[in-house]
């Protein structure tokens, strides 16, 4: 027995160690400290415990929640963040697979994996069956754009003719004079042409008819930007027509 801490001691093992209630040095074999406090077991070995880290496989689950929060409430387009969950959840996948002992979460990174892939490839496969109907209608927006502008002119042309004894102006100077606006360009940033019943004449070229004085055309050229194609956008006393129509009317006139 140590007469400086009053141990009680089973062998003659001379390997000490820490008391873990008054911090005192003691025999590992000893089973009293001087301080009173008694062993109920072997002392741990110092061999480090291995925890499993769910971390890697826990990321890509959150990472997959997360874009497909964003996706549904900000914009579809943030689906393509699923790039990232593929990885994630693919490292979490070689982790487990490497090194089982002390990374965990392997099913919940595969299935996480397989999850992200499959929806990934149903999105890509929806989004390209769709790819003609969105550029459809987004050829819709721009000749809604332009139809847009054309009716905000036909405003001003009519608060011109009331003002001026029911007659439009003959050129855009006059109608710029009087309201102060100038024509507004179309989707594609080019003119809107302007012309009246005073300045109309026939030009097969692009599918004009005579006019009386009471009668005004806008016209945008279209996406092609050429005037006298079928992609023409006209509007003819506030109503819009096709330029093939406008064309064959044109043609029926000339005819008689």
């Amino acid at each position: 027995m140590s007469s400086r801490l009053g141990i009680q001691e089973k062998s003659n093992n001379t390997q000490e160690m820490l008391c873990p209630c008054c911090g005192g040095t003691i025999l590992r074999q000893a089973v009293q400290c001087g301080c009173g406090a008694r062993f109920v077991g072997q002392p741990l070995d110092e061999i480090p415990i291995k925890v499993q880290r769910l971390g890697p496989a826990m990321t890509s689950v959150a990472l997959l929640a997360l874009v497909v929060t964003a996706s549904l409430v900000a914009t579809k387009w943030l689906s393509f963040a699923a790039v990232v969950v593929i990885w994630s959840a693919w490292r979490a996948v070689r982790l487990a697979r490497r090194d089982a002992e002390w990374y965990g979460g392997y099913k919940t990174a595969v299935a996480t994996l397989s999850l992200t892939i499959a929806a990934s490839a149903a999105l890509a496969a929806y989004g390209i069956a769709h790819i003609p109907q969105a550029l459809e209608n987004y050829q819709l927006r721009q000749i809604a754009a332009t139809e847009a502008a054309m009716h905000h002119v036909a405003n001003l042309l009519e608060e011109y003719q009331l003002a001026n004894g029911g007659a439009y102006p003959r050129t855009v100077q006059e109608l710029k004079k009087e309201t102060g606006e100038s024509l507004p360009a179309d989707y594609w940033d080019r003119s809107i042409k302007y012309e009246s019943g005073f300045a109309a004449r026939a030009d097969r070229s692009i599918g004009n008819t005579p006019m009386s004085a009471n009668n005004f055309e806008l016209r945008s050229a279209g996406p092609d930007g050429i005037v006298g194609t079928d992609d023409d956008i006209v509007m003819r006393d506030g109503i819009i027509f096709t330029s093939s129509s406008v064309k064959n009317h044109s043609a029926v006139q000339q005819q008689h």
